[in-house]
């Protein structure tokens, strides 16, 4: 059995955080928490922590672009 573990986090302006995890089964995985507690992910598994935390970052940026 895999276990996840937390590999980075981030804070953004507004009180946003993204959140990169390893499973080491199948790699690294993004996460983004919203200021309202939301935890959102795009399902996707990168082989690279910082791939996976510039896809948790363009999430932000895009919800940010909308408010």
């Amino acid at each position: 059995m895999a276990t996840d573990t937390l590999a980075e986090l981030l804070g953004f302006s507004g009180g946003w955080l993204v959140g990169v995890s390893l499973d080491l089964e199948w790699g690294y995985q993004c996460w983004v928490i919203t200021p309202e507690r939301q935890v959102h992910t795009d399902g996707e598994f990168y082989v690279h922590s910082r791939v996976a935390l510039e896809a948790g970052r363009f999430l932000v940026e895009n919800s940010l672009e909308v408010e």
